[in-house]
């Protein structure tokens, strides 16, 4: 996993330089924008969560008290995600909730 390098404070700006793996700069495919950087370790990692089958498929449960907890009153039907394999891991990111992207709704004059 990435290191960091070196941090440097420009104004309201922070540099970060990492070092990367091999493994890592091939999944960014060029990437250079919109990037996220979250640690993996356990005190980032905290909430135990269940997996189980159900049916014929797997599904991964999210505690009610964890998403209260982020002010999460309901999860989007349809939301976006990744499984990928890094370093003999296997990891999953998903956003559950929040800004959708698509055809923006404008409201005209009157409106509301």
């Amino acid at each position: 996993m990435a290191d960091v390098n070196s941090i440097e404070m420009k104004n309201d700006s922070i540099i970060l330089s990492l070092k990367i793996s091999k493994e890592e700069y091939e999944f960014l495919k060029q990437a250079t924008t919109d990037l996220m950087i979250i640690p993996r370790g356990s005190k980032f990692m905290n909430h135990l969560l269940t997996t189980g089958k159900l049916g014929n498929s797997n599904r991964l449960m999210l505690p009610k008290k964890i998403l209260n907890r982020l002010d999460v009153k309901r999860m989007d039907k349809k939301v976006s995600g990744r499984i990928f394999k890094l370093e003999g891991n296997v990891y999953l990111l998903t956003r559950l909730h929040g800004k959708r992207n698509g055809i923006p709704v404008f409201g005209g004059e009157g409106d509301g």
